[in-house]
């Protein structure tokens, strides 16, 4: 029997093996191009977005601090640029009353530049410092 074109089961057989294949390299995440601005932007969203949960009844509070490369607020994770990390670690607490006033400081371990992460305490105002 002589066939024209393929039948669906390998179509299917040939998109899974070609999905299979590209997963590692969509899955990788790049840090090097990944700059403060963007750890700056990301934090402001997702902090406003943790207060608005909070401030719907979905938690009461959560935490804000840094391990090695990565800022937690609540469970959310932001990456650090790359060759940054976490010099110390505090623990911020966003309660809807109030939050704690603590600094959170980052070295780039190449340039030995710093910036931190200082809240204020009351209403949860904070900024970034280099």
């Amino acid at each position: 029997m002589i066939r024209k074109g393929v039948t669906l089961v390998e179509t299917i057989v040939v998109l899974m093996i070609g999905l299979l294949i590209s997963i590692p390299i969509v899955m990788v995440p790049n840090h090097q191009d990944r700059n403060w601005e963007c750890v700056k932007t990301e934090f402001q969203q997702t902090y406003l977005l943790m207060q608005q949960q909070a401030n719907l009844g979905y938690f009461s509070e959560f935490d804000i601090f840094s391990r090695q490369q990565t800022i937690f607020i609540g469970e959310e994770e932001i990456a650090l640029p790359a060759d940054w990390q976490a010099c110390n670690y505090t623990k911020i607490r966003w309660k809807k009353t109030y939050v704690t006033a603590s600094t959170i400081r980052f070295l780039n371990v190449k340039t030995k530049e710093c910036v931190s992460l200082i809240f204020q305490l009351g209403g949860g105002t904070y900024r970034f410092t280099t």
